[in-house]
């Protein structure tokens, strides 16, 4: 496929390329259709032939290069299920107050999730203080790298903290930055929310195999300690469904065919022809089935284009909203029983008809920009009244073990009391029934 660059003359247009190359490459890593060393030598042979004729490459001009997209994808497939460390083991959901040394703060524990290598905690709180109005333009919520009004009580509230287990294990906290903003109008002082990992102390007693952590008490000072207990996943009912469609280069080509346009900077790219770039190869090394309905015509036109933005344009106030009146959240972290994956559902969390679960997963890796794509596990759901829920990836992020959030859309509907949560990868999918909290 790549043979034709040989004859690429400076001056002259590559057409569709290198991202169509760039695209197929990705999918035949992605589906282990190729070893990525192999792809990546293929990619590197032409880049370095069509650089000494004179061309660039980069972001806009393409790479020639399976990174970001899928590199580091097949290695993560080989790791153990027994070496993750970041894996749910148990959780915690709903709003706790914590005690702060000398009521500098109002602190909170939003939810915990118990991992091999310690707890991670999201807290968030407020500070006293004048009000600081926000800067003209300033989002209500910015990530904070330097000091901030309130950042440093933030700070010390949480230094202030110390956490056990009923192991009698002791933990180390370490922020992982603080994302502030003013509070409502009128209010002085400032709101602040971050994530926290509890590492155990060096020398602590490791727990022996089969023991688990059953609660985590937090004191600070001479306030009166909080224990909040940990709740591994038991009597929820999972088990195996049918991926979105029959066969795994399927699954990546819908996914992939779901954009209909895309610019990089200030580049279109041609998307209907990196599509049928990608499909043509998949049919001719056979993982794409001639009679697949995605070649007949006959699937669902992508959405209306005003639904996309309404999607968007929703999810992002009730994101928001969520945030400021803390959703009712219930800890769960159920495995789902994949074969070539690991899953786990750390917790469900509900604020009127905005649904949300928090998805653990391995491998996961996330490409920077199309066709870089990266569909390692997706999310949609029924209810039962029948709904059916599309899942949309919110804020999260990691790699290759991650969790990120997932609200469902459209809104779930009121007379839903439960739903079941179907996660897929391009090679199986399972599910999970879950309640969802304050409608029982």
């Amino acid at each position: 496929m790549l043979a034709p660059l040989s004859t690429a003359r400076p001056g002259e247009s590559l057409h569709r390329v290198p991202f169509s190359h760039e695209a197929v490459a990705n999918a035949f890593v992605m589906l282990g259709l190729l070893p990525e060393a192999r792809a990546e030598e293929i990619l590197a042979g032409y880049r370095t032939e069509l650089e000494a004729k004179g061309f660039t490459f980069g972001v806009l001009t393409g790479e020639l290069s399976v990174r970001p997209g899928a590199h580091g994808y097949q290695d993560a497939q080989a790791t153990g299920r027994s070496d993750l460390t970041e894996i749910p083991l148990a959780a915690a959901g709903g709003s706790v107050p914590l005690p702060v040394p000398g009521g500098h703060a109002e602190l909170n524990l939003s939810w915990a999730t118990l991992t091999p290598g310690g707890a991670k905690l999201r807290l968030a709180g407020t500070t006293p203080g004048d009000a600081s109005p926000p800067r003209p333009g300033q989002l209500p919520y910015r990530m904070v790298f330097s000091q901030d009004p309130g950042l440093g009580l933030a700070n010390k509230a949480v230094s202030g903290l110390s956490v056990t287990d009923d192991l009698g294990r002791g933990y180390r906290l370490q922020p992982d930055g603080w994302r502030t903003g003013p509070r409502g109008e009128g209010q002085p002082g400032r709101t602040f929310e971050g994530d926290v990992l509890a590492e155990p102390e060096p020398g602590a007693n490791p727990s022996t195999p089969g023991t688990a952590v059953s609660w985590l008490e937090f004191a600070a000072g001479s306030e009166p300690p909080v224990r909040v207990p940990l709740r591994a996943a038991a009597g929820v009912p999972t088990g195996p469904a049918e991926p979105p469609w029959p066969t795994p280069a399927e699954c990546y080509l819908a996914a992939l065919a779901s954009v209909t346009s895309m610019s990089i900077g200030t580049v279109a790219l041609d998307t209907a022809g990196i599509v049928a770039a990608v499909a043509d190869a998949l049919l001719w090394v056979g993982a794409l089935p001639p009679g697949s309905v995605l070649l007949s015509g006959t699937t669902p036109v992508p959405a209306a284009s005003w639904r996309e933005q309404l999607k968007h344009q929703w999810g992002g106030q009730a994101y928001q909203r969520a945030r400021a009146s803390e959703p009712e959240r219930v800890g769960l972290a159920v495995a789902l029983p994949l074969r070539r994956a690991t899953a786990v559902i750390e917790s469900v969390a509900a604020l009127d008809d905005y649904v949300s679960i928090q998805l653990y997963g391995h491998p996961w890796v996330s490409g920077e920009y199309w066709p870089m794509i990266t569909p390692c596990f997706q999310v949609r759901a029924v209810d039962d009244t029948g709904a059916q829920y599309e899942g949309m990836r919110g804020s999260g992020g990691g790699g290759p073990e991650s969790s990120f959030e997932f609200w469902f859309w459209p809104p779930v509907v009121p007379e839903a009391r439960w739903i079941r949560v179907i996660v897929s990868t391009l090679w199986e999918a399972a599910w999970a029934d879950v309640d969802i909290p304050g409608r029982s």
